[in-house]
């Protein structure tokens, strides 16, 4: 299912290329958005429309290149674009490696949760009808930013030419900082950031939405100041939540009576909401605006429905936590509470699907494999590793959607001997697919002796040219020796980099690092950058130099945290 999901994703894209891209094209690179965030936005859109039992806005996603974020496409967006080495979604291009540095995250993930929060804004026809109006007007010809304004301006009569250049010339997004006061709801926005310091103090208009407890009903204000009151009262016993469905891209931060309200009615949210507010808390939680717990008690208020994507966003959360606490003492408590709050879903999806049983249910019991395999959790271990045995004699005896998940715990927690089974199966299928499972798999082993055999396999023929580089910094991304993958790139970097393209060249060495939380390996890579690697290769430096340095603060601002709290549990 997730394949397929894939696919019809990526078909859909390219698709709306001919549209975006091809019938209208960017006059320069400095305007890729207008051909990868629109052709984002419509491959999106039209996924979800075909398909609405996907719920393709909260799709995980898991890119193929293993040193880009894993997670729901807006939020692995404002992720980068929080950081001090983020850049305007239109940015100056002067040459080759600047052009080819632009198809990021900004470029496609900011780019298409900007227009879908102004289709939101403007309305899905009068949005629709201002695209026509833009392609009717450019087909065939060159166009910037610019021309898409002034026809979402003309059919709207909005001033979209105010409202969104502020989103697209700035870096960064706001955060929106909600207060009770009487029967007022009052307003504050500032630049949301993490891991950066006085960041340069910018303003947004704002389209926001909202609901309340009282009135379930999408309401709009556009935040054009710095602070603002809410139009209109709202008792102070009446709960408001801001960001309707997740569309709008921005963070929302309430105090303390305004989160006390809004806790009991969190049972009533739905999906995208929760997600909302989980993603919005971990966020806070990573920009030092709110301690561990405050995210944590949030997940003991939603797990009580069976929700994919608030499963998908917790665990993804819990496998940063797991990774950022290896090596410390409080890694096995860690472990012992994640599993205590995944258990329970899983007990109650089984391991086997359910005749009738809709797709994101099926997904869901995936995810729970993974996550509590990743987890520790003996009972998941020993079931996948049952069900490799009983693959190995009858492959079909194990559900196609249950193999990826099944082969990477068990790769995880391989032996020499399962290796083997594994890597022997990877040499054996016609697979794509498959390969593509069991030598991830293969790169997730914990055993250092065993990644050492698996980077080895890079310089082999064994997978395509791409996939075998790509094993390096998976096996520093999902096991946990990132030390001997540094060592063995270095001593072989000019054949892993022959099998680079050429947007890979200047992020591979800088990749290898991604997702260190050790300030020695900031210091290693700033080394080497200055006499093995190209100044085009700067800003994929600088930025796996700052994420190292917020991983290293996260963890030492975290382990007492969460210490202090599972003590008052």
């Amino acid at each position: 299912t997730q394949t397929k999901q894939t696919i019809f994703a990526v078909v859909a894209h390219e698709t709306a290329h001919q549209w975006f891209g091809d019938l209208v094209t960017m006059a320069w690179w400095d305007n890729l958005w207008l051909n990868e965030g629109f052709a984002s936005w419509m491959g999106s859109k039209c996924t979800d429309r075909f398909n609405p039992e996907w719920n393709e806005w909260l799709r995980r996603n898991e890119p193929r290149n293993p040193t880009r974020r894993i997670g729901f496409a807006k939020n692995t967006a404002m992720q980068t674009d929080a950081r001090s080495t983020t850049h305007p979604v239109q940015q100056p291009v002067k040459t080759e490696a600047e052009a080819n540095g632009a198809f990021d995250e900004i470029s496609y993930k900011k780019g298409q949760s900007i227009i879908r929060m102004l289709e939101s804004f403007l309305g899905e026809e009068v949005f629709r009808d201002g695209i026509r109006k833009y392609i009717a007007a450019h087909k065939y010809s060159n166009t910037t930013t610019a021309d898409l304004w002034q026809s979402l301006t003309e059919v709207s009569g909005k001033p979209v030419g105010e409202i969104a250049p502020g989103w697209t010339e700035q870096p960064g997004f706001p955060v929106v900082k909600v207060e009770r006061k009487d029967d007022t709801v009052q307003l504050t926005q500032e630049r949301f950031a993490i891991h950066y310091p006085n960041p340069p103090a910018l303003q947004w208009q704002i389209p926001l939405t909202y609901v309340t407890q009282d009135q379930p009903a999408t309401s709009g204000f556009l935040l054009c100041d710095k602070a603002a009151v809410l139009p209109g009262e709202l008792p102070n016993d009446k709960a408001i939540k801001f960001n309707v469905e997740d569309s709008g891209y921005y963070r929302v931060q309430y105090n303390k009576a305004s989160w006390d309200l809004l806790v009991p009615e969190i049972p009533r949210l739905s999906e995208a909401h929760r997600v909302n507010l989980l993603s919005d808390a971990w966020a806070l939680v990573e920009a030092n605006r709110e301690p561990l717990p405050h995210y944590l008690g949030l997940v003991d208020l939603v797990v009580n429905e069976d929700q994919l994507a608030v499963y998908d966003q917790i665990i993804d959360t819990f496998a940063e936590l797991n990774r950022l606490f290896a090596g410390d003492p409080v890694r096995p408590r860690f472990q012992q509470y994640a599993r205590a709050v995944l258990r329970p879903a899983f007990d109650r999806v089984g391991w086997d699907g359910k005749p009738g049983e809709n797709s994101r249910k099926a997904a869901l019991r995936v995810a729970l494999i993974r996550g509590l395999g990743a987890l520790n959790d003996s009972d998941v271990i020993a079931g996948c590793r049952s069900r490799f045995d009983g693959f190995l004699s009858d492959p079909s005896s194990v559900a196609p959607d249950l193999r990826p998940a099944i082969l990477a715990v068990v790769g995880r927690y391989a032996d020499s001997g399962t290796w083997e089974k594994l890597h022997r199966l990877g040499l054996k299928t016609n697979s794509t697919e498959e390969k593509q499972y069991l030598y991830e798999a293969l790169a997730s082993a914990l055993e250092p002796r065993l990644i050492q055999r698996t980077i080895a396999l890079a310089l082999t023929d064994e997978l395509s040219t791409s996939r075998a580089a790509a094993l390096l910094p998976l096996s520093a991304r999902r096991g946990e020796h990132p030390q001997l993958v540094w060592d063995y790139a270095q001593e072989h970097m000019k054949a892993l980099l022959a099998k680079q393209d050429s947007l890979g060249l200047n992020d591979y060495a800088a990749g290898l690092f991604t997702f260190s939380s050790e300030p020695k390996d900031a210091e290693t890579l700033e080394r080497y950058a200055k006499t093995n690697l190209p100044p085009s290769a700067a800003p994929s430096v600088a930025k796996a130099i700052d994420e190292i340095g917020f991983r290293a603060e996260l963890k030492q601002r975290l382990v007492p945290q969460l210490n202090s709290w599972m003590e008052a549990r």
